[in-house]
Parts: structure tokens; C-alpha cells; sequence
């Protein structure tokens, strides 16, 4: 049963009915407990440390393939960045400009030209602007970011690759994942569906030309020209975020301001908002492919999917009991009947 990511909520609400208010989070490839999250308090606990995780990629996977293409620690802890609860190491400096940002648009003394926000690519990796800033700027997208991630969605399971799945658990299950994309695919997927947001929800402009050069650097500088070109032409200010530090002095050599994301290397949570619960799973699942949660088992990727399923952010439930079917079919009822 495919469910958006909302719906997340309806699934757990079955679990509070029942008592169980522990929600374990398991990666069962690996057999592997990601965390905890209380649903009483919403607190995640019992997060799996970069150790204990590479531990059990190391007893689990056997071939190349599956290191590049099961998730590692490093994955869980974008998840959790991706999802808006972890912040950046520079979380304050972030706010702070944002703040002057903010306050310029008001009193007009910062920038006289109005001003729009330009991405680099990782920002859209990241999901910055559907999960953070939403619709308090106006945007700019160069047309070389949506190049580069689109460039990267290309693989999908072989029959073959399926096969390296044969001696995992769940591998039964995994046959969902026949002619769907490759972890590293999905990421992009996951981007792409920031840049429709930004594109279709926001109305962001996109400017540029495409990039024959596979030079990430000489790339950058160009993504970095294009936000120059499209402020001259519109005579406004661009103001670029980027997850990357050698992108502030490509910005600055155009005269373009930057705000930089310093990304951290520790992942520490502990009270998480309720309002990035569903982007938190929705991550996890599409990322992971498969997230095991109590005793139900969701899925990120399946026969069958399709765009609207990414640009809807739809999940799969694998094994959905009666009680849950029947919420969500009460729930998207009334739905349905409000005005």
C-alpha cells in the first residue's frame, strides 16, 4: 500500500493505540538498529554509531557492489541533515544572515536591488529550501546544478545486481527493487524533487546554459558565472548557498555574496520537531531502500514506481496490517470531503 510521507503520522498513531511507544528503526539488509524514537516525547535514543555500523558492513558485504550501494553511516547522518533536524556546524552564522536577509527585505537598507537565492547543487541534496526556508525568498536556479544531478540518475538493478542481494536477509524482498534506481540515483531523484519544488511550488527563475566540461571545478565557476550573468540581467543581487568551501571563492571571484553550510561529521540528536518526523522518514526509506520500523516494513523504491511517486514523496508499505488500512482509508476519506 503506497502512502505519502504524511501518512507516516497515521502509522505511527496505529503504534501509540497499541502501547508501543518505542519505535525501533531497523536497516534489515543488516539487520541493523539505526535508533530509537519515542513517540510519546518524540526523543531519538540508541543511535548506531559510525563504528558498530561499518562493523556490520564488513561482516554482511562480500562484493564491491554492495559497499557502494548499501547504505553507511555517512548516509544516516545526510538523512538526518536532509530531514532538518541535524543542524550544521555553523548553524548560528547561518541564522544570523538569514536574519539580516530578512530584515533587509523589510527596511530596504542592506540591499537596494532586490535579491533573489541561488543554489549549488549539494543545497538541492540537502533540501534546504523545502525544509528550511520554504517560500520567504525568491530563488534562482542555474540550469548546470539541475544538469549535474539529473546526469547522475542513470543506474538501475540488474539482474545481476539483484542477485548480490541473495545472501542478505529479507533478499525476497529486495525483488521489489527490479529495474528501480541504484542508492546513488535515488539521492538524485531526491534532489531532483527539491528542484520541482523550487520550479513548480515557488516559481524559481532558472538561468544558464548547459556545460559540455566533466571538471567539477571549472563547473562551479560556471554555476557561479551564470548567478553573475542573471544578476546583471535583471539588475538584482544574488545571493548564493553552497555546502561547499571552495564555491565561497568561486561566488566571490563573480562578486556574488554566499552564504556557506558547514556540514558535521557527528550525528547527535535528541528531541526532534514533529514537523520533520515525515521528512525523516521519507528520507530514510528512499535512501535505504528498505526501513523496517516495529514489525512494518517500508519501502523506498518498488515495481511500478513512478515520478509522480518521487514528486509526490509516496513510500510503500510492504506488509500493511487491517487496523492501518483502515485509518488511513478514514483518514483520506475525510480529506477527501473537506472544502
Amino acid at each position: 500500500m503506497k502512502i505519502s510521507k504524511d501518512e507516516i503520522f497515521v502509522l505511527l498513531n496505529e503504534y501509540a493505540l497499541r502501547n508501543e511507544i518505542e519505535i525501533n528503526v531497523e536497516y534489515p539488509p543488516l539487520e541493523l538498529n539505526l535508533f530509537t524514537l519515542n513517540i510519546a516525547n518524540f526523543r531519538i535514543t540508541d543511535i548506531v554509531s559510525p563504528k558498530d555500523f561499518d562493523l556490520v558492513r564488513k561482516k554482511r558485504i562480500q562484493s564491491e557492489f554492495l559497499r557502494r550501494d548499501l547504505p553507511t553511516h555517512r548516509d544516516l547522518l545526510d538523512v538526518f541533515l536532509s530531514s532538518a533536524i541535524l543542524k550544521f556546524e555553523n548553524e548560528e552564522e547561518i541564522e544570523k544572515n538569514f536574519k539580516l536577509l530578512k530584515e533587509s527585505i523589510r527596511d530596504r537598507t542592506m540591499y537596494v536591488k532586490p535579491f533573489f537565492i541561488g543554489i549549488d547543487t549539494n543545497i538541492a541534496y540537502y533540501r534546504i529550501i523545502s525544509r528550511r526556508l520554504n517560500s520567504q525568498f525568491r530563488y534562482v536556479i542555474s540550469d548546470i546544478v539541475v544538469d549535474e544531478i539529473d546526469a547522475r540518475i542513470h543506474t538501475k538493478y540488474s539482474g545481476r545486481m539483484l542477485r548480490e542481494f541473495s545472501k542478505l536477509p529479507y533478499s525476497k524482498i529486495l525483488m521489489e527493487f527490479a529495474n528501480a534506481s541504484v542508492k546513488d540515483a535515488r539521492k538524485a531523484k531526491n534532489a531532483m524533487t527539491e528542484i520541482d519544488y523550487m520550479t513548480n511550488k515557488l516559481d524559481a527563475f532558472r538561468t544558464g546554459t548547459k556545460t559540455s566540461t566533466q571538471d567539477k571545478e571549472v563547473r562551479d565557476r560556471e554555476i557561479a558565472r551564470d548567478y553573475r550573468r542573471f544578476s546583471k540581467e535583471i539588475n538584482a543581487e544574488v545571493i548564493l548557498l553552497t555546502a561547499d568551501k571552495d564555491m565561497v571563492f568561486h561566488a566571490s571571484a563573480e562578486e556574488i555574496s554566499s552564504i556557506y553550510f558547514k556540514l558535521p561529521h557527528e550525528l547527535y540528536v535528541d528531541k526532534v520537531n514533529v514537523a520533520s518526523i515525515p521528512y525523516l522518514f521519507y528520507d530514510l526509506v528512499l535512501i535505504f531502500g528498505i526501513v523496517k520500523i516495529n514489525n512494518t516494513i517500508l519501502l523506498g523504491e518498488w515495481r511500478g514506481k513512478d515520478v509522480d511517486d518521487y514528486f509526490g514523496e509516496n513510500i510503500k508499505i510492504y506488509n500493511t496490517d487491517t487496523a492501518t488500512a483502515k485509518d488511513l482509508a478514514i483518514c483520506r476519506g475525510v480529506l477527501d470531503e473537506s472544502p
